[in-house]
């Protein structure tokens, strides 16, 4: 009796526990059925019901991945501007590259004579004197690997300065003049050097303004002494401040010494002595005048108004590029010359005049009722003094917005 009463006990106690297992497993898979129940009540529900329901899992996911992306960047403190910075710096070079760019190398016969700075908007390069000899047969290698002829069109034995004409081309990524004491003790100070073929900056020490010999043995006041060491193939180059504006030009003179024979040196020429010089440059050291080679009249057509072409004149550019002359019926009208529009022989003379020798330019043209394109190669004139024009004088342009010249710089 107790043997059976121990069985049946046990008998009720595993049906016991089987009747509270099945609710358990039950609860388990209830949210699974819960969950299918809602998705297909949700794809029959509003969409703002649908946003709701399904966007909190989502929603608190992006957090979740939010939270990480900030703690990473708050980790990497450098990332954002880091890659700001990296923008800036392909989109605008350093100072030092973009002066570089307006420093030209001066040789002959592929041997370095010294550096110079070009001018702003003028294409003229001013250099130091003493480097360059007879100053004939000479070049200029510019920032983009070119050379062009150039001819001294002035200069200044004292001060050891000299203003180079080019020939061919015009390069306007030049120096303006700077308006800050180089002489101070939170300067900045850079020069350049050549090696190569490529022109590099370099830090320069200024000590201070004093008084030394230059050529002819006349004294330069307010000579800029320099406390670094300079190679003669860098006389000439521009001195720069921190913002790439030219404070003086490297040249060559003599330091006194009582009782005793001066001892070479170089030395800074300061802008006072740069501008005085540019004032002085005569109006025949220009650049000499591009020629396109026709005469013209002002025309008006229906559809247009430019220069109609009545004689082209032989062997020149005009004639090269197959422009027509001549009557209003059979000759070309000149529209625009690089994209600038021109309505008078005047404004002609004009657009061509800001082009250089050597440049290919496009000139718009009607003819026939029909819009062509045509690219003249410019070059001077077979008689210079036909087309010699009146040039502005050199100068060393000022800081400014827009980098060009100014007649401020003069006062």
């Amino acid at each position: 009796m107790k043997r059976w009463r121990r069985s049946l006990a046990l008998a009720l106690a595993a049906s016991l526990a089987g009747a509270l297992a099945s609710p358990a497993a039950l609860a388990q898979d209830a949210p699974d059925d819960e969950q299918a129940q809602e998705d297909v009540e949700d794809e029959a529900a509003p969409p703002a019901r649908k946003a709701r329901k399904r966007g909190v899992l989502p929603a608190r996911a992006d957090v979740g991945v939010n939270v990480k992306e900030r703690k990473a960047a708050s980790a990497d403190p450098k990332r954002g501007p880091a890659e700001k910075d990296k923008d800036r710096d392909k989109a605008e070079p350093p100072v030092e590259e973009r002066a570089a760019r307006g420093v030209a190398i001066i040789e002959r016969g592929g041997q370095v004579l010294g550096l110079g700075a070009v001018l702003a908007g003028d294409g003229r390069v001013l250099t130091a004197l003493s480097p360059l000899g007879a100053g004939n047969d000479l070049t200029a290698r510019l920032a983009d690997g070119t050379t062009v002829r150039v001819k001294l069109g002035h200069h200044d034995r004292v001060w050891d300065l000299a203003l180079l004409v080019p020939q061919t081309g015009r390069w306007t990524e030049g120096l303006t003049a700077s308006s800050r004491d180089p002489v101070r003790p939170d300067a900045q100070i850079r020069s350049f050097s050549a090696a190569r073929g490529k022109v590099a900056a370099v830090p320069l020490v200024l000590r201070s303004h004093r008084t030394l010999l230059g050529g002819d043995d006349r004294q330069l006041e307010g000579a800029i002494e320099l406390g670094s060491r300079v190679s003669p193939l860098d006389l000439g180059a521009p001195i720069v401040d921190e913002d790439g504006r030219v404070v003086a030009v490297l040249g060559r003179g003599c330091a006194p010494n009582e009782g005793k024979p001066c001892t070479p040196v170089a030395f800074g020429a300061p802008i006072s002595a740069i501008r005085g010089f540019l004032r002085a440059v005569p109006s025949t050291a220009v650049q000499p005048a591009a020629w396109l080679g026709i005469q013209g009249v002002t025309e008006a057509a229906p559809v247009a108004k430019g220069v109609r072409v009545t004689v082209v004149h032989p062997e020149s550019p005009a004639e090269e590029a197959r422009l027509k002359g001549g009557d209003r019926a059979t000759s070309d009208m000149i529209l625009a010359v690089d994209g600038v529009p021109v309505t008078s022989p005047e404004a002609l003379a004009d657009a061509i005049r800001t082009h250089a020798i050597g440049e290919k330019v496009p000139l718009t043209l009607l003819s026939g009722g029909k819009y062509r394109q045509v690219t003249v190669l410019l070059r001077a004139a077979p008689d210079p003094k036909a087309a010699a024009t009146k040039q502005p004088a050199a100068e060393l342009p000022p800081p400014s917005s827009s980098g060009r010249a100014t007649e401020e710089y003069r006062k």
